[in-house]
């Protein structure tokens, strides 16, 4: 009779262990999901960012096409994003959603040979359009650069 006595209650030590690992492997669960629901919410950030800047970046190429003939249009170098004036101007669902609304900024253009090798040499007038987009925060940013030909 007294080992009977002796395992008394050996059921609730074991059962306390499972809870503890379940308790811990509950936590790390947790913790991977939370980390995993922040990386895809920055990804989604960056992305809007990005997708903003594009927006900019097209809407600096259509200025360059309307307006490529006033050279004092280009006269001003800003290296300053919040000095840059040429507002993107985008319509898209994301507008509303995005910190602040994305800018452009267009260079002086620079002369450069367009077919190299072949003869005679054809040089045309090639712009360097920069634009900035921000997401859903105002840590998140992209800026994006082109060169543009317009046609003539």
């Amino acid at each position: 009779m007294m080992s009977l006595y002796k395992q008394a209650g050996s059921a609730l030590i074991v059962s306390l262990l499972f809870l503890l690992i379940l308790t811990i492997l509950g936590v790390a669960g947790i913790q991977t999901t939370s980390m995993q629901e922040r990386m895809s919410g920055n990804m989604r950030d960056r992305n809007m960012a990005f997708q903003a800047a594009e927006a900019a970046l097209r809407g600096g190429e259509d200025f360059v096409r309307a307006n490529s003939d006033n050279e004092a249009l280009f006269a001003n170098s800003l290296t300053d994003p919040e000095d840059w004036d040429g507002e993107a101007g985008t319509t898209h669902a994301l507008s509303n959603m995005l910190h602040q609304d994305p800018r452009y900024f267009v260079s002086e253009p620079g002369l450069y040979r367009v077919n190299p090798g072949e003869l005679p040499a054809e040089f045309h007038n090639i712009f360097p359009v920069n634009a900035i987009g921000w997401g859903g925060t105002d840590v998140t940013t992209v800026v994006v650069e082109s060169r543009f030909r317009p046609v003539q």
